[in-house]
């Protein structure tokens, strides 16, 4: 019975979302929808998942974090459930509290005791209290939810049992494998003996860390069913002012923290939902809920390292074996199929575009069906990583809509390479990178302190500038008088004059990977309709500056072998050729093999308004990315891109060919 409770439940709203799309289910046009019907449905589902139970919540709580996938008003809807599941009475929590003290009253244990919740969960409510004048948070475990989640348990796995009978692929034995992990592991978040051993682990773990805050336990009223910690002063990360507080830093903590739960300490918070991370009043990175922790086992972590270090080197192949060291690939799977993938997962990854573009870039329509139909599952020991880690995602894409995980992991795990090696039972020394990293990190804090420290004292000069101004006749107040006019008249000049050589470099250098920039060789027209050298550079990849003073703002980075083809260009608009001609011609002269092109290589280019570059920062805003990356002898089938240019979406050019390449950013039409 409870299982058809949930497909009647469920049942109208899967209907009403379908007919977003087709009217009669299957054919028609799109049912239009006001503002005001979606913001009644998100609240409809909501209010579904929440009597569902918590099974059924705690998967919504992984979709709550993804405003990449979901649109408001569902995201903010599903938001709610982190922390504001109904609450259970005060009466019920009194009683258990006292059945797990075995005394009459609350106060005997505690001075004070808030009957108001600070948080109700899915598994368990907080309150907070006082203990020997201690600020603590009292979590309270659900009555009867032993029951209720088995009962959920039980209903999942029949459906998804009915499911895969009539319609067995990959991705549904995923769902199966999720619901697996999870009944495997829920009942240690019921025994809250095991979430007090797994704060305290970690807390030590970071016991040297001053930007990361783990709660201490009350080990003296730790019980099954009740948990006291430290209470946590502090704010959602996801309710932070972006305007005053460097979010940005606090995801790179976040990231870094968890790069060395994974690959060094080998236990990892694996619910690191908005409701489960805060910030203190002082900046730090505060981590709440340590009921859901895997332990990782040494074999384990040695696979996802070499891959996570394969990944950072864009080493497809060695992403691939990690794949298929890490049980992702079905066997029986060609290797030619999973090379394909890890590339097109590397290109995804350091793709300088917003979360939404690469979603948007990956799941069109024939990109779409070639990934669904991947032979990648997602084994049992690995479906908290992933949740983890869209999780972070969705944390990081808040903030940064540009926000990628390898990126920003990248020199974290550098600078960390030797000290993971070694925990997972390899022989390593520091190498080139990682010393580079290090030195880099020192002199980036130093940097900071260095900012910091004359911010400081910019503030005393500028309070005591203050009080001399109050005295008539000061010669600080003619000082700052003749001053003002002169800092006008410079600002309005430097508003005025062309960026300087090394704005441009750096504003040419935009498009390429930041582990590509430092040895790029860069190219200006230092003078007219001539291409010069600007910097020299070591890594193979050129990039074109001076463009800031055009009408428009392009600039391009490509691999040498693409000069030709380049240099092509810009013979033609030099000739009077416009675009997008130029492209034509040179189409034609590569078919026709009067131009040649190489058989790998990459090109990335940034298009925007001259108005949209800051020089003062060096960046670009409202920009049209394109990205191409040369795979020889790809096909249509074998990518499921289209042959033909589709306006904004990834499409195959050449195919079949030596030549052949893929759009995976904008499009250019030949």
């Amino acid at each position: 019975m409870h299982t058809l409770r949930i497909l009647l439940a469920l049942g109208p709203l899967v209907a009403s979302f379908f007919r977003d799309r087709k009217r009669w289910l299957w054919w028609g046009a799109r049912v239009s929808r006001t503002p005001e019907f979606h913001a009644r449905r998100a609240r409809a589902l909501v209010s579904t998942i929440a009597g569902l139970g918590p099974t059924f919540v705690k998967l919504a709580q992984v979709f709550a974090s993804r405003a990449d996938l979901i649109p408001d008003p569902y995201i903010g809807e599903l938001g709610t459930l982190v922390d504001a599941v109904p609450p259970f009475p005060v009466s019920v929590v009194e009683r258990l509290v006292c059945a797990a003290y075995e005394v009459q009253r609350v106060e005997e244990v505690f001075e004070t005791f808030n009957r108001t919740p600070v948080a109700a969960a899915s598994l368990g409510q907080v309150h907070r209290a006082t203990y020997r004048g201690r600020d603590v948070a009292v979590k309270v475990l659900r009555p009867g939810i032993e029951r209720i989640i088995e009962r959920d348990l039980t209903s999942a796995r029949r459906i998804l049992g009915w499911v895969n009978t009539r319609w067995p692929h990959p991705h549904v034995a995923g769902l199966v494998a999720v619901v697996d992990e999870f009944s495997a592991r829920i009942h240690e978040e019921l025994d809250f003996r095991l979430e007090a051993e797994f704060a305290e682990e970690i807390g030590r773990n970071f016991a040297s860390n001053k930007r990361v805050i783990i709660p201490g336990v009350v080990h003296a009223l730790t019980r099954q069913r009740v948990l006291v910690l430290d209470y946590m002063d502090g704010t959602r990360i996801d309710k932070l002012n972006a305007g005053t507080v460097d979010v940005k830093g606090l995801v790179a903590t976040l990231v870094e923290v968890y790069v060395q739960m994974m690959l060094v300490d080998g236990l990892f918070h694996a619910d690191p939902h908005p409701g489960n991370l805060m910030v203190a009043p002082d900046g730090r990175l505060i981590l709440l809920d340590f009921g859901m922790v895997v332990r990782v086992d040494q074999p384990t972590r040695a696979k996802l390292t070499r891959t996570v270090l394969a990944a950072i080197r864009r080493d497809p192949n060695g992403v691939a074996d990690g794949f298929r060291a890490m049980g992702l690939v079905l066997p029986g799977t060609d290797d030619e199929t999973v090379h394909r993938l890890a590339v097109l997962l590397i290109v995804n990854a350091f793709a300088k575009t917003t979360t939404q573009q690469r979603i948007d870039a990956l799941l069109a329509d024939r990109v779409m069906k070639t990934i669904f139909d991947f032979p990648i599952i997602l084994p049992r020991d690995m479906v908290y990583f992933a949740r983890t880690a869209a999780l972070i995602e969705g944390v990081g894409t808040k903030y940064d809509p540009y926000f990628q995980a390898i990126p920003i992991a990248s020199p974290v795990v550098l600078r960390m390479r030797t000290r993971i090696l070694r925990s997972v039972g390899e022989a390593a020394q520091p190498n080139a990178a990682e010393i580079a990293t290090v030195a880099g990190y020192a002199l980036g804090t130093a940097a900071r302190w260095v900012v910091d420290s004359f911010a400081s004292v910019q503030t005393t000069f500028t309070q005591r500038s203050a009080s001399m101004r109050r005295r008539p006749g000061s010669p600080a107040a003619l000082l700052a008088l003749l001053a003002l006019p002169l800092a006008l008249a410079s600002r309005s000049a430097q508003a005025q004059a062309l960026p300087t050589v090394e704005q441009q470099v750096a504003a040419a250098l935009l498009p390429l990977p930041k582990d590509l920039q430092a040895g790029a060789l860069v190219m200006g027209y230092k003078t007219k309709g001539k291409l010069e050298t600007i910097r020299e550079g070591k890594n193979g990849m050129i990039c074109l500056a001076l463009y800031v003073v055009r009408e428009d703002f392009h600039v391009a980075c490509y691999h040498k072998g693409l000069e030709p083809f380049m240099a092509r260009g810009r013979d033609l608009r030099a000739n009077g050729v416009k675009d997008p001609e130029v492209d034509s011609v040179r189409f034609r002269e590569v078919h026709a093999g009067t131009l040649k092109m190489p058989t790998a290589g990459s090109l990335y280019s940034l298009t925007t308004k001259k108005e949209n570059f800051d020089q003062a920062t060096n960046k670009v805003k409202d920009a049209r990315p394109l990205a191409v990356v040369y795979v020889p002898g790809a096909t249509p089938e074998s990518l499921g891109l289209s042959a033909a240019p589709l306006p904004n979406q990834p499409w195959i050019m050449f195919p079949g060919t030596p030549k052949a390449h893929i759009m995976i950013i904008g499009s250019m039409q030949p």
